[in-house]
């Protein structure tokens, strides 16, 4: 295989192949490398170059600049995360990591970020269980009031069974003990049991 002589201009002066390395014309990246033959007069492929690009290096892309190969951080594929938001963020440009991303994953829907680690901002997390309990026993207390008012007839009237009798007081002190329970202990609260009938 007769390879090519180039002259200062890059042009050919003979034909013949030359081994040439490929980049990326929007950033630069090397991406593949080929024999091209070249006619005289003719140059080298726009975006190639003739000398040999730095080896791989994990963690990097290896890239042209004016007059050479460089090393540029590579993150793309990474998980990282938006210190605004705590979103997923898909990295897909060569380069640092942009300022308001890290590639550190928040632990809660409540973290904060510090600049360096994300901080859990527990009165938020608080706010949440609370409003989570208050939920919780308004749902709790819509059940007791159904289940007294299916039995409050009966008992008004002289026609429940003991049974009923009983569980229909059963189910009053089950609604007091669920308006005393305090929603600003949350998550730790113990709920009272709800009556079962016999």
């Amino acid at each position: 295989m007769e390879r090519a002589k180039l002259n200062s201009a890059g042009l050919a002066e003979s034909a013949g192949f030359v081994h040439v390395y490929h980049t990326s014309p929007v950033s630069g990246e090397f991406i593949r490398e080929s024999d091209e033959f070249l006619s005289v007069g003719v140059g080298i492929p726009a975006y190639s170059y003739i000398d040999e690009p730095l080896p791989f290096k994990d963690g990097f892309a290896v890239c042209r600049s004016k007059q050479s190969w460089e090393y540029i951080e590579d993150h793309r594929g990474a998980e990282a995360y938006s210190t605004q938001t705590r979103a997923v963020v898909e990295i897909t440009a060569l380069g640092p990591l942009p300022a308001d991303v890290t590639t550190i994953k928040p632990e809660t829907a409540f973290d904060l970020w510090d600049g360096q680690i994300w901080v859990t901002d527990e009165a938020a997390a608080q706010q949440v269980n609370i409003e989570v309990a208050e939920a919780e026993k308004a749902q709790r207390l819509r059940n007791a009031d159904v289940e007294i008012e299916r039995l409050k007839d009966a008992v008004n009237l002289d026609m429940a069974t003991d049974e009923e009798s009983a569980l229909y007081t059963e189910w009053r002190k089950y609604r007091v003990l669920l308006n005393r329970v305090d929603t600003s202990k949350a998550p730790n609260i113990e709920w009272p049991t709800p009556p079962i009938a016999g």
